[in-house]
């Protein structure tokens, strides 16, 4: 069973699945009645939220109970007290995300914290690469590829969502200007 838990990226593997199931589950559950929420807005909460509790378990399993495996496994030296450090960071990264679920304010933070987070590390795995020669099986491919493209996912998903609340706005608006002139 260990040998499953060191598949790298496995953790991205697990958050693209539970993403993706647990959108469809809700809009398929909830189909036949009329949502409050947009379709667009259910996809940013799962992508948020989910992505939020996938970094508190990313940080608290990855860099505090498996800390040693992950670290090999990205080709980092055993035993640092840095990889406690990265936790918490993550731990609480991860926190805001997750609080996305039950409040929106928090999603614009989580974004900002998480795509800096995420770029900074994409941008060091790569330096790693040109500069250490660390070709560690976490340390490249889709690891690399999602640090940068989980928090373009959210700045889309975010920017979309916001210019649909607008343009609902201004349609609101509209209408009772309209029904003011009858």
């Amino acid at each position: 069973m260990s040998a499953f838990f060191e598949i790298s990226g496995l953790n991205i593997y697990l958050q693209i699945v539970v993403t993706i199931v647990s959108i469809s589950v809700h809009l398929f559950a909830t189909r036949p009645i009329k949502r409050k929420e947009s379709t667009l807005e259910l996809i940013t909460l799962y992508t948020v939220g989910l992505a939020g509790w996938f970094t508190i378990m990313s940080g608290l399993f990855g860099h505090i109970i498996y800390a040693d495996s992950v670290a090999e496994s990205i080709g980092w030296p055993l035993k640092s007290g840095f990889q406690m450090e990265l936790a918490f960071a993550a731990i609480g990264i991860g926190v805001t995300g997750f609080g996305g679920f039950w409040n929106r304010s928090f999603w614009l933070p989580f974004i900002i914290a998480k795509t800096s987070f995420m770029w900074g590390a994409g941008a060091t795995h790569i330096i790693h690469m040109l500069q250490e020669n660390n070709f560690s099986p976490s340390n490249t491919g889709l690891v690399v590829y999602w640090d940068f493209l989980l928090p373009v996912i959210l700045i889309v998903l975010y920017v979309l969502l916001q210019r649909e609340r607008r343009t609902a706005q201004k349609n609101r608006l509209g209408k009772e200007l309209s029904d003011l002139n009858i």
